[in-house]
């Protein structure tokens, strides 16, 4: 088996929290506890867990966002947190973050086309074709309206809004996206629609998701393989179906038995597109 594109190993984030009162003391809080894991090329890993248990400290940990208290993360066989200058620039390129609330990561006064291209223009790299010509192509495969491109966010909806943040992810050409409740904030309707071009990109461009989400009904959906995060640390892990199907951990039951049991739509739409993707690997076979 090839060597994982992402490999995070014993990793352990503390924050420090003062007491109340002037000589109230300082305690530590242990956010993420010994967290390994580990991310193939072309696959989707998700993170699940209620929410407090760690799942977006490690994201934001992964995408070097914040400093780690112990641990190693590497990306491509590189040690992340040994990276500077170039490196850490082009690190910053190869894994792009999108975030739950659309709204709130993307800059109310830009327009589209600005946001899109931001990313290049901060790592100082040149705009193929234009930035017009670049942000309507990549409208275009979200999903979006291209005239649009000079519309401002406030002027989306939520799911559309989300597009222009996979947009925006998808303008560097990255190896890996960390999706952090990237369909929580959505209609049902819409988290459909968005789990369905998530997966059609990946198919498309065969990079890594690290999906994090509470909601096992929309994990189902998209993971390949599925990592359970309780209180900091990470207490079952393994292939989707096998974790769904034949939980080990209680914690793993007990929020398998929250999940909703009436979405038939969903798993009709699963099996949908698991057919047709096996059929379009059958043809380029």
């Amino acid at each position: 088996m090839s060597e994982p594109l992402l490999r995070a190993s014993n990793l352990v984030k503390e924050f420090a929290i003062r007491g109340n009162g002037l000589l109230g003391r300082t305690a530590t809080l242990r956010a993420v506890d010994d967290v390994s894991l580990e991310v193939r090329t072309g696959e989707t890993l998700a993170l699940v867990g209620e929410s407090g248990s760690g799942k977006s400290t490690t994201a934001r940990l992964i995408a070097r966002l914040i400093d780690t208290t112990a641990g190693t993360i590497e990306f491509a066989g590189r040690e992340v947190h040994a990276l500077t200058g170039k490196d850490l620039h082009a690190y910053r390129g190869e894994v792009q973050v999108v975030f739950q609330d659309p709204y709130s990561s993307l800059n109310p006064k830009h327009t589209v086309e600005r946001i899109v291209t931001a990313p290049l223009v901060y790592q100082k790299r040149p705009v193929p074709g234009g930035a017009r010509v670049f942000t309507k192509a990549l409208m275009e495969r979200v999903g979006l309206n291209p005239d649009h491109s000079a519309r401002f966010p406030a002027q989306f909806s939520g799911g559309q809004a989300q597009r222009i943040g996979i947009a925006r992810a998808l303008a560097v050409s990255p190896r890996l996206i960390i999706a952090d409740e990237a369909v929580s904030a959505l209609d049902v309707s819409v988290q459909a629609q968005v789990i369905n071009l998530l997966r059609r990109l990946q198919d498309e461009e065969g990079f890594s998701y690290l999906f994090i989400a509470h909601d096992l009904a929309v994990v189902r959906q998209i993971a390949t393989r599925v990592a359970v995060m309780n209180e900091g640390r990470i207490v079952e892990s393994g292939e989707r179906d096998r974790v769904f199907e034949d939980p080990q951990d209680p914690y793993t039951r007990k929020l398998l038995a929250a999940v909703p049991r009436i979405r038939p739509e969903w798993d009709a739409a699963r099996r949908r597109n698991e057919a047709a993707r096996r059929e379009r690997q059958e043809a380029e076979a």
